[in-house]
């Protein structure tokens, strides 16, 4: 397993090269700008209508699991700083797990597997939400269990109604709104998982995984997409076509700043120009 993540250092001449080779010349900042906002819109996971963008509300709890003790304390050492350097909590050192990293065999038979033995694993996902945690490039999985509640964080109530003889229970939101426009509800993450593929993740660094994970636990995305010439993402980590950045880039600092920044109950729509607006403050810099 030493071999598995043997770049532990994570300031080695190759990563330095890594990054060169990812410099993106536009020759015009606000033109680089919009292609940050294409690719925010294109990563960026649509919840089902009028639902909002889910969030880590309470502090994150990481636990790796499926690699050795040494090589998963600078993993999630890694992940813990880049979390607090965008300004979230981090747990305590006794805190109960929230957000898992695993390595195993095979993450994608893992996954299927998992959601016929473990199906409440998956009881908030819609079909098409598991085909979204199946698919890229088989090297890494990732999905979030989430649970609506006001804005303000308190759970809904529940009250039964009759409609048409039949009786219902339903959900009902005490929260008290401000204005038509106010948002009344959230989505808090309750739990984040990202598994990797020990096979396909060999060669790649402890700060590039444990970035990737960073991206991933905190936000619903999908892999980069990525072409020649385009805004370097972290999440091009298992590309085939272009050579991946040796960490987080200046869009992903963007990206996630942004993402965070966002008011509470916000809406997809918002993330791309929010990320643009970033990226232009020189956020991910």
């Amino acid at each position: 397993l030493a071999a598995f993540i043997l770049a532990s250092d994570i300031a080695s001449a190759d990563e330095r090269k890594a990054e060169a080779s990812q410099i993106v010349v536009t020759g015009n900042r606000a033109v680089q700008a919009e292609q940050t906002a294409d690719l925010a819109k294109s990563i960026t996971l649509r919840p089902p209508k009028d639902q909002p963008l889910p969030r880590h509300y309470q502090p994150v709890c990481v636990k790796i699991f499926g690699l050795d003790t040494e090589y998963a304390e600078l993993l999630a050492s890694r992940i813990r700083d880049n979390i607090r350097r965008l300004k979230l909590s981090v747990g305590t050192t006794k805190c109960q797990p929230n957000s898992w990293v695993g390595f195993v065999s095979d993450s994608y038979r893992s996954v299927v597997q998992l959601r016929k033995e473990e199906p409440q694993m998956f009881a908030q996902l819609h079909d098409y939400e598991i085909d979204r945690v199946l698919a890229g490039s088989r090297a890494a999985q990732a999905w979030h269990a989430l649970e609506a509640k006001g804005v303000d964080g308190k759970p809904f109530n529940y009250a039964e109604i009759e409609i048409g003889g039949v009786r219902k229970t339903v959900r009902v939101n005490n929260q008290f709104q401000t204005g038509r426009l106010s948002p009344t509800t959230r989505v808090d993450m309750m739990g984040s998982i990202v598994l990797f593929d020990r096979e396909l993740s060999s060669g790649k660094t402890v700060r590039q995984l444990a970035d990737y994970a960073t991206f991933r636990l905190l936000t619903p995305v999908r892999e980069s997409l990525a072409e020649p010439g385009d805004i370097p993402s972290i999440l091009s980590l298992f590309s085939e076509i272009v050579m991946p950045p040796a960490g987080l880039t200046e869009f992903d600092w963007s990206y996630l700043d942004a993402y965070y920044k966002l008011q509470r109950g916000a809406q997809s729509e918002r993330v791309h120009d929010a990320t643009k607006s970033a990226y232009l403050k020189g956020v991910g810099k």
